[in-house]
């Protein structure tokens, strides 16, 4: 029998369920202000990532409910997401802002609640110290922009919007580019998601109507 106590521990201090192979993913601190991703938090999913495929190489689900925050941490976590031997379905709650939306790509299947969105955007950059310091840090924001682009141009490349628009990669570059110089935040509700190809699915939909039906997907298909 399940030990009631123990997993309810696992859940609220370790944001895991070791019986499940389910991953709470969200900010490390709680407070007045959701800080999002940090070095806290993406310590947290990697040590949980590498116990879950020490145990097996079975699907894992995520539960993301962060709104963005440092880069790095983020692309941290899409490392270990995308690279991990197990399948990967990320749930979004609320939102996936900012970098939340690039941890959403790295995930083998992509869902999103019914009353969620997606916020994609540049993010901020502060530089400071000399000359060759601040130029130094603009050419790396730069190349950083760059490989933000060119993660959801390659998703965009499979998705109902290419198909319908016959577009080359070229085009649909300059389309996710387009669409973030017009738009200091460019929002995305689920539908649209799944047109754009950012997301492969809604919770609660036919194909996926419960949390299980995420996890028989992965099953069958990975």
């Amino acid at each position: 029998m399940r030990n009631l106590n123990s997993d309810i521990e696992y859940l609220h201090n370790h944001n895991i369920d070791p019986r499940s192979r389910e991953i709470y993913l969200h900010s490390a601190t709680y407070g007045d202000d959701d800080n999002g991703v940090d070095f806290r938090s993406a310590v947290s999913l990697h040590k949980n990532l590498r116990y879950l495929n020490q145990l097996s190489f079975d699907p894992i689900i995520i539960h993301m409910h962060i709104p963005g925050g440092e880069w790095c941490d983020c692309m941290s976590m899409y490392d270990a997401i995308r690279l991990s031997p197990s399948p990967i379905a990320i749930i979004v709650y609320s939102r996936a802002e900012s970098s939340g939306s690039i941890i959403l790509q790295a995930a083998d299947l992509r869902i999103m609640m019914p009353s969620s969105y997606t916020l994609i955007h540049y993010g901020s950059s502060f530089v400071d110290g000399d000359h060759k310091v601040a130029v130094s840090n603009l050419e790396w924001s730069q190349k950083e922009a760059a490989k933000m682009v060119d993660i959801f141009t390659d998703k965009l490349m499979d998705s109902p919007l290419v198909k319908e628009k016959k577009w080359r990669r070229v085009n649909a570059k300059k389309h996710i580019l387009s669409q973030l110089d017009n738009k200091a935040d460019w929002i995305l509700y689920p539908d649209q998601c799944v047109q754009y190809g950012f997301t492969d699915g809604i919770l609660g939909s036919a194909e996926f109507q419960y949390v299980e039906d995420v996890r028989k997907y992965l099953q069958k298909n990975y």
